[in-house]
């Protein structure tokens, strides 16, 4: 009887620590989905160097863009179809989704070239940033 004791204390010690362990995501600048990157950092009402339109024709406009580092790329969804950006790992980067008339900005850092893609619009809807 003590031993079964025992075996559902330690389960049930294994069961909280497990779902401890589990947040929701890594914090905000750590690199991970959140706000913050080794490239840059999400941000809002600043004035952007470069606009990328996300259209109704499951399209990024433009497809590049070619910015300095420190300068802010803003996406605006001008158009009624839900969108998202999300860049490869790299980058660790990503809008929540965007419904018409939502903006998204990233301030970027780190010279190099980043691919993003709608990962609601699959293949087609991708483009790149390349910072100087």
């Amino acid at each position: 009887m003590i031993d079964v004791r025992r075996g559902l204390i330690g389960l049930g010690m294994f069961a909280i620590l497990s779902l401890a362990a589990c947040g929701n995501g890594p914090p905000e600048g750590s690199g991970g989905g959140g706000g913050g990157s080794d490239v840059g950092s999400k941000t809002t009402g600043a004035p952007a160097a470069k606009t990328v339109q996300e259209t109704d024709q499951l399209q990024f406009s433009p497809t590049t863009a070619t910015v300095k580092a420190g300068d802010v790329v803003e996406w605006d969804n001008s158009g009624s179809t839900a969108h998202n950006v999300t860049f490869d790992g790299q980058a660790g980067i990503s809008s929540d989704t965007m419904n018409g008339g939502d903006k998204f900005q990233v301030k970027f850092t780190k010279s190099g070239s980043y691919h993003y893609v709608c990962t609601f619009h699959p293949p087609g809807m991708q483009g790149t940033v390349t910072v100087g």
